[in-house]
């Protein structure tokens, strides 16, 4: 009595859409496994928020990094410059931290 459930159709998947909407030929030329693996890959990247370039000034050094927004940009502008070794040795930021300029921010 209750063994037989049905459980109700689901809608396609996003990927069987995206198969579906390929060309014949790449179709029978790939495997459907292949095409999984390209699909998830391609959501990952796609997910991901773009990062804009910025570049800051800070004494007479320039650094550049990619970040979403100017502050998150600024903070690793400043990591950059205490941890990463692009400061000259010995030299230390204020006690206010790096004065960081922005030069450009390439969108």
């Amino acid at each position: 009595m209750l063994d037989k459930v049905e459980k109700p159709v689901k809608k396609k998947a996003a990927f069987d859409v995206w198969w579906s909407a390929l060309p014949l030929n790449i179709q029978e030329s790939n495997d459907v496994s292949f095409g999984l693996r390209g699909f998830r890959a391609g959501r990952v990247v796609a997910a991901k928020p773009a990062k804009t370039k910025y570049r800051f000034h800070a004494r007479r050094l320039v650094v550049s990094v990619g970040a979403t927004n100017r502050k998150d940009a600024a903070q690793e502008a400043a990591i950059e410059l205490d941890c990463c070794g692009v400061a000259e040795p010995g030299s230390r930021p204020t006690k206010a931290g790096w004065k960081l300029t922005l030069i450009s921010n390439d969108a």
